[in-house]
């Protein structure tokens, strides 16, 4: 399969920006990297886990792995995985946060394909947080189930919904409430500092904002994420159909806010959704 130009650049573009701010990627995405969320992910991948009933651990493809959000859930649910992305940098760095384990290994993806990959080679593939990165993510969709096995799980998540599109009042004001919420704790400097330099890592961090120093990002590789260009899952489900029966469809708020208990998230989690976590299995 080939892309064409502008997504042969987006391509490029992402693989050069996430080797720049590889250190710095779990700091910038709060939204992923707090215990609410953390706890979500970890349940749902357990649960999923476990309909899986072969010999030895599952084999995990973590697609898109960053640096290693859903890797270390795996591993420490027993799962043997390899990590893939198109940033070596990122790689990198997942490796020097989570660890060499005689149970991980990394790829480095083209991003267009799992060319590399033999049919029915895993038990379970994960993506989260990657699709609307990938030029043509139907296409690695379609791979996605040429690379499971018969009765693996296809994962699919944080990924936003359709009603995220619609500006909905009671979201709107969820996302004003949750700003100001952030607005008012963002001054607190010695809390910023005592969190840098307890995280792992934080020299690594400080050294790639030293080289990050005066430079524009545009965003982080970002491409179906408007409007205009989002993920259709009316599409995704005709892609997965044929081969695939679908297990969960859930749309959901993710918790923003990296203090545990959160204080904004309890009270709008009922009332508004802006991520979708999808789960179908291989015939």
């Amino acid at each position: 399969m080939k892309s064409d130009n502008r997504g042969d650049d987006r391509l490029v573009y992402n693989k050069n920006i996430h080797d720049l701010l590889a250190p710095l990627y779990e700091r910038r995405h709060a939204e992923i990297f707090n215990p609410t969320e953390q706890r979500r992910i970890h349940s749902l991948l357990k649960s999923n886990l476990q309909k899986y009933h072969g010999h030895g651990p599952p084999q995990v493809l973590d697609f898109g792995a960053g640096t290693g959000n859903l890797t270390r859930h795996f591993l420490h649910l027993g799962a043997s995985v390899v990590a893939a992305d198109v940033s070596i940098g990122i790689l990198n760095e997942l490796i020097s946060m989570t660890g060499r384990h005689p149970q991980l290994k990394t790829m480095t993806l083209n991003g267009c394909d799992l060319c590399d990959v033999p049919s029915d080679s895993f038990d379970m593939v994960a993506a989260y947080s990657v699709l609307h990165h990938v030029p043509d993510y139907l296409a690695i969709v379609d791979e996605f189930v040429r690379v499971a096995k018969p009765g693996a799980i296809i994962y699919i998540d944080h990924e936003v919904c359709p009603t995220y599109w619609e500006d909905k009042a009671e979201y709107l004001e969820y996302c004003l409430e949750l700003a100001e919420f952030q607005k008012s704790r963002s001054d607190n400097i010695l809390r910023r500092a005592a969190a840098l330099l307890t995280r792992k890592g934080c020299w690594r961090y400080i050294w790639s904002m030293l080289r990050l120093k005066g430079a524009h990002i545009l965003d982080d590789g970002d491409i179906h994420v408007f409007k205009h260009d989002h993920i259709e899952w009316p599409a995704i489900r005709e892609h997965l159909r044929p081969f695939c029966d679908i297990v969960t469809e859930e749309d959901y708020l993710v918790c923003r806010e990296s203090q545990d208990p959160p204080c904004v998230w309890p009270r709008w989690q009922d009332q508004c959704v802006d991520m979708r976590s999808f789960v179908a299995q291989k015939r």
